[in-house]
């Protein structure tokens, strides 16, 4: 199966009209090389609404999974002392993409991982002496 961000609104039509034609989900999904649920929820979409067409998203695109999303932050707390740059290099061996420094810093935050360095400090005791009185 490759793996296709979306499908064309051309071969999403196509889809519909094979299987209004008797085709089946799974042959559908077959000729389109995508998974059986990308069909089945276009069909459930097209006898839904009448309408497959992809709804128009406001942002940016994300460039990480969740899934990679929760790869970076293990491998930051399996590996405490791993720099960020070191978590870019290993994510572009891992799936060839390539992520700022910038974004790995902000997933990180999101999951809870901060650049802090535990100091040990020396404690405020409260004197008890008598003396003082």
């Amino acid at each position: 199966m490759s793996r296709r961000s979306r499908l064309p609104d051309s071969l999403r039509w196509r889809a519909v009209g094979w299987m209004e034609m008797g085709l089946s989900q799974a042959d559908a999904a077959r000729c389109l090389n995508a998974s059986r649920s990308v069909v089945q929820r276009l069909w459930d979409q097209y006898q839904s609404e009448d309408y497959v067409s992809r709804r128009h998203v406001s942002g940016r695109p994300r460039v990480t999974t969740p899934a990679e999303d929760r790869c970076l932050a293990l491998s930051a707390q399996r590996r405490r002392s791993t720099t960020v740059p070191q978590l870019v290099a290993d994510h572009f061996v891992a799936s060839g993409r390539r992520i700022s420094a910038t974004t790995v810093r902000r997933h990180l935050h999101n999951a809870g991982l901060y650049a802090r360095r535990p100091v040990v400090c020396v404690g405020m005791e409260e004197k008890n002496d008598v003396s003082s009185f």
